[in-house]
């Protein structure tokens, strides 16, 4: 593992652990609390762990080799290209009346689901240099 490796490691995964102590706390508080400021409050709070994984990964970018860069780049490039084409099909069969997505729950699945498709196509791009 290399050393850009071990710090994204360092500084993702506590910031993901976090997120998820944050995530439950705030559900649980936001049944609890009835003022408009306070419930926005306590539903951006788990913006910040995500922010500091995000910072994560950005100085794991940066810190990476040529090589590395230029598959999570196109990692990235084909997550964003992937999730935007099913956005958009789940759009056009939501104005169609073909499916009715809960809106909360899709914009709430759009980061994990580029996490996700992020590591998938990540994967993938390393096995065509091995």
């Amino acid at each position: 593992m290399t050393s850009a490796a071990r710090r994204y490691a360092r500084e993702f995964l506590p910031a993901v652990a976090i997120y998820l102590v944050v995530l439950l706390a705030s559900a649980y508080a936001l049944r609890r609390v009835d003022a408009a400021p306070a419930r926005a409050a306590l539903a951006l709070l788990p913006l910040v762990p995500v922010a500091f994984a995000a910072r994560a990964l950005l100085r794991f970018v940066r810190d990476i080799d040529e090589l590395q860069r230029k598959l999570q780049l196109e990692a990235f490039a084909l997550a964003a290209l992937v999730l935007n084409l099913g956005s958009f099909a789940l759009g056009l069969l939501a104005a169609a009346g073909v499916v009715v997505p809960p809106s909360d729950l899709v914009l709430l699945l759009v980061l994990p689901a580029f996490c996700v498709l992020h590591g998938l196509f990540a994967c993938l791009a390393a096995r065509r240099y091995r």
